[in-house]
């Protein structure tokens, strides 16, 4: 029997194909199983974390981060690695988290002397587990039984005799020995904590008095440190409908309380770092997009200097940018603006109007016609965003710089010592209305004249009105006593202190030469 005739090249038709379908789907297989591994291991090292930072099981740890994860509104995995990074970027372990107590940060499962755990059941407890009728038969074990897995005990009182009762869990929630016998309700106030006196005071006399069941939540003080309490009580009364006596359910929620501290905190610290790394994403965007110059630009007849401050807050960082470009023959372009709305979506919108104002400008069109274009660009972007804009050329020959504006404020001129408002020519804001119409002005500038363009987040402040912010920067202006563009922007930065903790500012000096 002959063979198949074979040669060096590689094989044809459709044994290939099934060979290559055969090497994608094993390939497919194998990094979908390395992705399995990672995940698994992601979170079993975020189980382990967080069942030592609460003091927990590694079960009830997982139910905590499933709790995370579903009320953050992402998954379990992206839970894990924010919360439990070996090492954060600065290349220090993320902090644990805090809570508003003293508990804060501590175990989301009770602590020692809470409830015991299934871990230090005796045999006899075991043998029910393991189903022992002996065990199971009677009602009033699988009632003493009840009462320890919840930590919670009854009592009665009777307020003619003073006779009380407790069961068994009481005296071990109050840490009190059987042979001293029960607490009677009427001296509950002596083992809260002075905060909580007035409270049981009027928790007991509503009992009392027979005017309606309690449920509520006090403190006490036992073996040395601060139990959480749930008390809920019912009068009992006679047919006259006097008070006989009281029924009382006291459960230790100590734990409880301390694990939703805890969660709480830690629910927050997620929100912290899903908030610190949309800003770090929305600034890493503007630098790549609008990069800062490190010294002053030189232009034909013109030297400028940038600042650009993100906002105080980090959930505020937003969408201002400027241009300064040499067009041949058309001098300088120059322009300004601020998009509406922050973090990335807005980030991304700048990068949209700054890089379409600044093609449209080499079109060699006035200002005002590029800002009719810009407003339609504005128009139709996908979501509802407007924006701020000014945009202006400078002839270097006449000194003369023609400027339209779109919401924006208008440019600041310091000459001889004193500095004015320039009027703005009509325009309004972009992306409000679609047959938008907008003015130009032209401005002859001299040498040693200096330009202040700037956005809103410099004057802007939720706690003054915006006059006032107005004043400032005139006041500011007119006492810098240079005209050099990086001694300008430094004396009004320094004016006006901090940065605008709700809104990004942006401002470009301009010293004509």
């Amino acid at each position: 029997m002959g063979f198949p005739h074979t040669t060096g090249d590689t094989p044809q038709g459709p044994q290939a194909d099934a060979s290559d379908t055969t090497i994608d789907r094993l390939r497919a297989e194998n990094e979908q199983l390395r992705d399995t591994l990672r995940t698994s291991a992601a979170i079993e090292q975020a189980k382990g974390a967080l069942a030592e930072r609460l003091r927990c099981g590694v079960d009830a740890a997982y139910a905590h981060l499933l709790k995370l994860a579903r009320d953050s509104d992402i998954s379990p995995l992206d839970a894990a690695s924010l919360l439990f990074a070996p090492e954060s970027r600065d290349g220090e372990s993320p902090p644990p988290p805090r809570s508003p107590s003293d508990d804060a940060g501590r175990a989301a499962a009770p602590a020692a002397g809470d409830r015991p755990s299934a871990a230090v059941r005796t045999d006899g407890e075991r043998s029910a587990a393991a189903g022992s009728p002996a065990v199971l038969a009677g009602p009033l074990d699988q009632f003493q039984h009840a009462q320890r897995l919840g930590n919670l005990g009854c009592g009665v009182w009777e307020p003619a005799t003073g006779a009380s009762h407790w069961s068994e869990q009481v005296y071990a929630i109050f840490g009190r020995d059987p042979e001293e016998g029960p607490l009677p309700l009427d001296r509950l106030a002596a083992v809260v904590v002075p905060e909580d006196v007035p409270l049981t005071a009027h928790l007991v006399s509503t009992l009392v008095d027979g005017r309606e069941p309690v449920d509520s939540e006090i403190h006490i003080r036992r073996d040395g440190e601060t139990r959480e309490l749930r008390l809920i009580g019912e009068p009992v009364v006679d047919a006259t409908g006097r008070p006989k006596a009281v029924r009382c359910v006291y459960q230790d929620v100590t734990g409880w309380r301390r694990g939703e501290r805890a969660l709480t905190a830690s629910r927050r610290q997620l929100e912290q770092l899903r908030v610190d790394e949309e800003r770090r994403q929305a600034i890493d965007m503007q630098r790549s997009i609008l990069p800062l110059p490190e010294r002053v630009i030189d232009k034909p007849g013109l030297r400028a200097a940038v600042r650009y401050l993100p906002a105080g807050i980090l959930s505020r960082v937003g969408g201002d940018w400027y241009e300064t470009s040499a067009i041949d023959g058309e001098g300088v372009f120059l322009a300004i603006g601020d998009v509406s709305g922050h973090g990335r979506t807005a980030a991304a919108a700048m990068a949209r109007l700054r890089n379409g104002l600044s093609g449209l400008a080499f079109t060699g069109a006035p200002p005002d016609r590029l800002l009719a274009w810009l407003n339609r660009l504005t128009l139709h972007w996908p979501s509802s965003l407007t924006a701020t804009a000014l945009a202006g050329r400078f002839d270097p020959e006449t000194r003369t710089l023609t400027w339209a504006q779109g919401g924006h404020f208008p440019p600041l001129l310091i000459r001889d010592g004193k500095a004015t408002t320039l009027d703005p020519p009509e325009g309004m804001l972009l992306g409000a209305v679609d047959d938008a119409e907008f003015g130009v002005a032209t401005t002859s500038l001299e040498s040693g004249d200096l330009l202040l363009l700037y956005t809103d987040g410099l004057i802007e402040r939720r706690d003054r009105d915006l006059q006032v912010g107005l004043d400032l920067l005139l006041r500011v202006a007119s006492t810098v006593g240079s005209n050099d563009p990086e001694t300008v922007l430094d004396r009004v930065l320094s004016a006006f202190g901090a940065p605008n903790p709700n809104d990004d500012t942006c401002v470009v000096a301009i010293q004509i030469v």
